[in-house]
């Protein structure tokens, strides 16, 4: 943080970042008193300080964390973060160059000290080289600020922890400011006193507080949740007992710690052990290739795409995708109709529990627990075998799904070209069924589940959704086809994604799949695709867009998305209600990053960045 005024005046400050109205962003702290100090010491129920008061008013206070406690910081992974990232990089560089010359004029390296009449002071977020671990490890203390969403404590982003705690140390009383990374240009007031966050636009009021762990230099970046879970030492749960987490620690088991990192895998979508990125040489070559359904292909989009204008503005849409992202994505279609109504439901679920960006297609899979024992094409290879209903096996249709490497290639099933007008997908499914199992998972009572459906139903018909098997009306047109068009990064294909023929046979010939849709073509055949909403719902990893030859549908389905959302008010119009959802959703427990905040204005906001266009 930059160095401390010695006036304890009202100030407002510029930042890169975030707009007022003006094209700045304006941070204003007011003055406070010191009476913040001992509102933030008396929130004992949540954290345990020690200290010591000296002559000249100094105390120093260590907060520390329940282990088990479900604390979590944000991990949102789309482009736009990505490409804000070297802005934050810089801006945090800046901010540690001046926090050091601060420190300089200080009462010694590694702790800082407020200077004032009756208040405390704060461990630094800096190095206390002073302090040693048993191995002779420097010992870093770390600030954490949480905000409390529904039960649980949510880590700010490590720049809006600097910017709460520069206010904090500058002994001020309020905070308000444009700046915090979840949400540019929105004002947000703090009340140190009060501890509470308040978003001056919806006025909503959330708890916060403050925490200062210790952690060994020798360690690898754990992230902020981590170090709570690791470095905790005692808490009060909401009884009021004591426990120490560290005989928790020595009596966990081999087998508890095998549980631990399977319960990793399972949320991570094995995001943890995706293979290194592409090369820039491999990505230029891949753009000088070409389109992928273009490379070598000489074929056209058929006499029915042709025959109907609104077909072959779509796919003339689709080819512009391929042409602008086909550098560093890889590109697969695949053809539904009769589902079509599960896939928007979970999409307009996914937006407002996972800032899942349902503008621009549906979300072809939700629930998570099917992905325990198949979340990669390897599992799902290896468990093939074992289905005698080959890719028509329940357990094989609750992970993956069925696609082709081009639109205008030959498919021996499913060609887009030939399907895309009347759609592709299975009659031996009673969708009616899993829609209402689907609601039941995300926690609707199980009275509301049938005219909660019957309403989704009817928003459908006026959108011009077909649902005659849900019970419902057709669409006018009588075209039910979609086509999601699914772009994946090209380093994570091989780990999702197999050569297939009919029925799911893997194609041992054109495995590794990477090989084929990176050659120089003519690229074509089926794949299926392990579609683990983990990676689907990351934007970094996944895009997709939707084209419905219903063009009354298509030029609605925004809308409709809109409409479904507020359907869904039952389950997700609150914390406690989305926080319902999502654990059932995640089969009972959720995951470190999973925040309980309403996501649909931010889903909405990255959706308007000219990024994942």
């Amino acid at each position: 943080m930059p160095p401390r005024r010695s006036t304890r005046a009202k100030r407002t400050s510029a930042t890169a970042g975030g707009s007022d109205g003006s094209g700045e962003t304006t941070s204003k702290r007011v003055t406070r008193t010191s009476s913040r100090r001992a509102a933030i010491a008396s929130t004992t129920s949540d954290v345990d300080v020690a200290g010591d008061a000296s002559a000249g008013g100094r105390v120093a206070a260590k907060t520390v964390y329940e282990e088990d406690t479900e604390t979590e910081i944000d991990d949102r992974s789309s482009d736009e973060e990505d490409a804000e990232g070297g802005a934050v990089s810089a801006t945090k560089e800046a901010k540690t160059k001046a926090k050091g010359k601060g420190k300089a004029a200080g009462t010694g390296r590694g702790k800082t000290v407020k200077k004032g009449k009756g208040t405390a002071s704060a461990v630094s977020a800096a190095d206390d080289e002073d302090d040693e671990d048993e191995d002779g490890a420097a010992l870093t203390t770390v600030v954490l600020w949480q905000w409390k969403s529904g039960a649980r404590w949510v880590a700010y982003n490590k720049e809006d922890t600097e910017l709460l705690e520069e206010g904090f140390q500058d002994d001020l009383d309020e905070v308000e400011t444009c700046d915090l990374s979840f949400a540019r240009g929105v004002k947000y007031h703090f009340d140190y006193k009060a501890l509470t966050q308040t978003n001056t636009k919806t006025r909503k009021v959330r708890s916060i507080r403050r925490a200062a762990l210790t952690k060994s230099s020798s360690e690898s970046d754990t992230g902020y949740a981590k170090l709570i879970r690791k470095s905790s030492a005692t808490w009060t749960d909401d009884t009021g007992r004591k426990k120490g987490t560290a005989a928790k620690a020595a009596t966990r088991s081999g087998k508890k710690k095998q549980q631990d990192q399977q319960q990793d895998k399972k949320y991570t979508g094995h995001v943890a052990s995706l293979p290194p990125k592409m090369a820039l040489r491999d990505i230029k070559f891949q753009a000088a290739l070409g389109a992928q359904s273009k490379r070598n292909e000489t074929r056209g989009y058929g006499a029915a795409v042709n025959g109907n204008a609104h077909a072959k503005q779509c796919f003339d849409k689709m080819l512009e995708n391929e042409a602008r992202l086909c550098g560093e994505w890889a590109c697969f279609y695949s053809s539904y109709s009769l589902a079509a109504l599960l896939f928007e439901v979970q999409a307009a679920v996914a937006a407002v529990l996972f800032r899942f960006k349902s503008v621009f297609a549906p979300l072809p899979r939700l629930l998570k627990k099917p992905f325990d024992t198949m979340g990669d094409a390897q599992e799902l290879m290896a468990n093939f075998p074992k289905m005698k209903g080959r890719d028509h096996d329940p357990r094989f249709r609750a992970v993956a799904i069925c696609a082709t490497t081009s639109l205008v290639g030959p498919d021996p099933e499913a060609p887009p070209r030939d399907v895309f007008l009347a759609g592709y997908s299975c009659s031996d499914v009673k969708f009616m069924d899993i829609l209402k199992e689907l609601l039941k998972s995300c926690h609707v009572p199980v009275k509301k589940v049938t005219k909660l459906a019957k309403d989704i139903i009817k928003a459908s018909e006026k959108a011009g959704l077909d649902v005659s098997q849900f019970g419902g009306k057709g669409c006018r047109s009588g075209r039910q086809g979609h086509m999601l068009q699914i772009f994946m990064k090209r380093h994570i294909v091989d780990q999702f994604v197999y050569a297939a023929h009919p029925f799911g046979v893997i194609d041992k010939k054109r495995m590794p799949i990477s090989e084929t849709i990176n050659g120089r073509g003519p690229i074509n055949g089926q794949v299926r695709i392990c579609a683990h909403p983990t990676i689907f719902m990351r934007a970094n990893l996944v895009r997709m867009f939707l084209y419905s030859a219903d063009e009354t549908f298509h030029q609605n389905r925004v809308q409709f998305q809109h409409d479904l959302t507020e359907l869904l008010e039952p389950i997700l119009g609150s914390d406690d209600t989305r926080e319902a959802a999502a654990r059932g959703i995640h089969g009972g427990t959720l995951p470190d990053w999973y925040d309980s905040a309403d996501q649909r204005d931010h889903a909405k906001h990255a959706a308007t960045s000219k990024s994942y266009l």
